[in-house]
């Protein structure tokens, strides 16, 4: 009866094919899924006999159709993809913030400028002088206003960072987990395609977050690095992401990876969205913070000098203009309970003397030191500040574009291997019917070659 276990074996391979088959038409549209293939072989006879075809066929296996070059340069793409986009967000956030009309220092300047021009035609003027008090504060007031903004903007990246860590720790869990999962289905001879595929979408999702390396391990299970070689997931383990607040700003941290008893200290980029944070953080929101305060210390430290050397409608020597706590100038940059009386504006005491509103006009077009841009006015300094981000904003709205078309392509090459194809997964299945009832066929005729044997006895 050989023929008719051979059909059987024809039969149970085909079977298990169909099966396959429909597993795959029924995940048309699931997102990461690798299709899969029913491995055939072919059994020998297990005898010497010279005659026999041999014993039929089996499936030894079921193959993940799978390129794993292609499945690394999709999760390498999603790290640039999730750097490209946070950052972009977070500088469109600081350009629009940069150029809203309440925010913009030079207008501030050019009105104080302007009121202190429109004062030396009466330097004695008590409503020239109390515009001048008028327009220094509404310029204190937008220092002020940028610098909460700026602020807030600061405490926001914090709390997207503390977020992007506890997703991150929760996805390198949830790998090691299933690491677990796929050693002990490969250890008992089961099928982990779902495990791997579902693996493959966790670590696709960790490397949006930040850019990770992974390594092949004999049990099934994968390594999980970041890209500077700081462990994240070990067999079964999983490290912990930790940011360290700086003492002198709760809003800063410093990263490290927490694996087991030990610490790891990240110095390099970590890439991903985390790593954009990090970058704008430290590279881009820090600075500009630092240089807005430089321009409000330089503001009323320059004014309050030279409003020092006059003197004031009763003779008295110059009272200060702005006050600010050293610390953060510009948030707290405010004007003094000056008079306008007390603008000291004269160089000997007389009324309509000017000389030290003079002064004080040629402050428009004095140098000073502002971090990151150089020795130059506070309406170029500011000026420069609002081009360079709108500069850094626009490279990053390109930079998005590129990564995410990239993104997309290496999905695309990623799916054109792995994914289901309705059109082949039909051919499939005709092919795998056609087989099944062929050997069907084959049992039938068997049947009918021992019924018409038996009537011979």
């Amino acid at each position: 009866m050989s023929l008719v276990n051979i059909a059987l074996s024809g039969l149970n391979a085909n079977r298990v094919a169909l099966e396959i088959t429909a597993q795959n038409v029924a995940n048309v549209n699931t997102a990461g899924y690798s299709r899969q293939q029913a491995v055939h072989a072919a059994i020998g006879s297990g005898t010497y006999d010279r005659l026999s075809p041999g014993s039929g066929v089996e499936v030894t296996s079921i193959r993940r159709v799978t390129e794993q070059f292609l499945v690394k340069q999709t999760w390498l793409t999603n790290s640039l993809a999730g750097y490209a986009s946070s950052y972009t967000n977070s500088m469109s956030q600081l350009e629009n913030t940069l150029s809203a009309d309440g925010f913009s220092i030079s207008a501030g300047l050019d009105t104080l400028f302007t009121s202190l021009n429109d004062a030396t035609v009466k330097p004695e003027s008590i409503p020239y002088r109390q515009q001048i008090i008028n327009e220094s504060e509404a310029l204190s007031h937008r220092f002020h206003t940028l610098s909460q903004s700026l602020h807030h903007q600061h405490k926001d990246i914090s709390d997207q960072q503390n977020a992007a860590i506890l997703h991150a720790n929760s996805l390198m869990s949830n790998i090691a987990d299933t690491n677990k999962q796929i050693a002990e289905m490969q250890g008992t001879g089961g099928n982990p395609a779902q495990l791997l595929d579902a693996r493959d979408a966790l670590i696709g999702e960790l490397a949006q977050v930040l850019e990770v390396r992974t390594t092949d391990q004999p049990d099934g299970t994968l390594q999980v690095t970041l890209a500077s070689g700081q462990p994240l997931v070990i067999g079964t383990e999983a490290a912990k992401l930790k940011a360290i607040p700086d003492p002198a700003d709760p809003y800063m941290a410093d990263l490290q990876v927490e694996f087991g008893k030990q610490n790891f200290a990240i110095s390099h980029a970590v890439g991903g969205k985390l790593g954009a944070l990090v970058d704008y953080q430290h590279d881009v929101l820090k600075p500009n913070q630092r240089a807005l305060d430089d321009m409000a210390q330089s503001l009323a430290d320059e004014f309050n000098h030279i409003l020092a050397t006059g003197k004031d409608l009763n003779a008295n020597t110059g009272k200060s203009l702005f006050q600010y706590d050293p610390t953060n100038p510009a948030a707290s940059l405010s004007i003094t309970d000056i008079q306008p009386e007390e603008l000291a504006f004269s160089e000997d005491g007389t009324p309509g003397n000017s000389g030290v509103l003079s002064h004080l006009i040629e402050l428009s077009n004095k140098a000073v030191s502002v971090t990151g841009y150089g020795s130059l006015s506070l309406n170029d300094a500011f000026t420069a500040m609002v081009g360079q981000t709108a500069i850094k904003a626009r490279q990053a709205t390109a930079d998005f574009d590129a990564k995410t078309i990239m993104n997309k392509q290496a999905i695309a090459a990623r799916d054109n291997v792995s994914a289901v194809n309705s059109d082949e997964e039909a051919a499939n299945l005709m092919v795998f019917i056609n087989a099944h009832n062929a050997n069907m066929k084959v049992i039938s005729k068997a049947n009918e070659l021992f019924d018409s044997v038996l009537q011979l006895v």
